[in-house]
Formats: C-alpha cells, sequence, structure tokens
C-alpha cells in the first residue's frame, strides 16, 4: 500500500525548456528516483514512484509474448517511459521531449491531477474535471489486458 496518495489538481507552468515546478508536498511521495510515463489508458503524462512503477511492471511481465495484443500493449507502455527520474534543485522536473511534443503539445502549462499512487499530467484543453472521453480501441484493449491478465492478480 502507498503511504502517501496523490489528491487534487493544480495548473503550473512549462518553463522553454520542458521543465515543470512538483509542489513541495508531492516531491517526498515520488522520491529521489520516479518514472514518467503514460497513465494507464495510454492519454496522458504520469509520474509513478518506484514502488508503484516496479509494481505496474510486475503486471505487465504476466503477459506472454505469444499474445499481439498484450505485447503492443507493453511495447508502447515500456517504450514511453523514462526511469530515474528526479527533480532538480529547485523542484522541477524536465518532461522528455517525446511526451511533451506527443502529450503537451505545445501547451503553456498543464495540469497535475492526484489519481491515488501516481499523477497525471494533463494538457489543460483536455482535461475539464472528470469529463475526460475515453478511446474506444484502447478501452477494448484494456478490458483485454485486465481480464485476461490482472484480474487474476486480484482473486
Amino acid at each position: 500500500m502507498i503511504a502517501n496518495w496523490f489528491t487534487g489538481s493544480w495548473k503550473h507552468t512549462l518553463d522553454p525548456k520542458g521543465r515543470i515546478f512538483i509542489p513541495a508536498n508531492y516531491r517526498e511521495a515520488l522520491g529521489e528516483n520516479f518514472t514518467i510515463g503514460l497513465n494507464n489508458d495510454l492519454r496522458t503524462i504520469a509520474f509513478y514512484p518506484k514502488e508503484r512503477w516496479d509494481e505496474k511492471c510486475r503486471q505487465l511481465s504476466l503477459i506472454p509474448e505469444t499474445d499481439i495484443v498484450g505485447r503492443n500493449y507493453i511495447r508502447f507502455i515500456l517504450s514511453h517511459a523514462y526511469a530515474n527520474s528526479n527533480l532538480d534543485n529547485q523542484g522541477r522536473v524536465l518532461i522528455p521531449t517525446d511526451l511533451r511534443d506527443d502529450y503537451l503539445s505545445g501547451a503553456k502549462e498543464a495540469r497535475f491531477m492526484g489519481v491515488g499512487d501516481n499523477l497525471e499530467l494533463w494538457h489543460p484543453d483536455k482535461c475539464t474535471g472528470l469529463q475526460i472521453e475515453a478511446d474506444p480501441v484502447v478501452e477494448n484493449t484494456l478490458k483485454y489486458i485486465n481480464d485476461t491478465y490482472f484480474s487474476k492478480l486480484q482473486a
């Protein structure tokens, strides 16, 4: 169980180098080394504390190499993951260029959303509280992955 859950929503400015400030109360929860990647439904950037990322990788390792849908999901998740990320002395983190270009597309600011065991970073135009539209293809893939592999972990 995660001791420090991420809650709340706030906006911060991205500087010209692609760095964004992480509020002090969440720095400790993220830890010194964390992973920047995608959220579970592949629609935005997520920050994972090391123990949460390790658990996510353990879950992904259950998907066999013979499962084409599952392997494509793993390939997409891991090719967009940056482990051992850290904050600079001013509490900022550099958002990797590909994630910034694909998910923040030129935004000058972004919205953090606490979602329990991780933080999400959204383009301000794509996130209006709970009015976030899901992609049906991604939803079907996630349902397949969860039903086939991850639901067994909770049984």
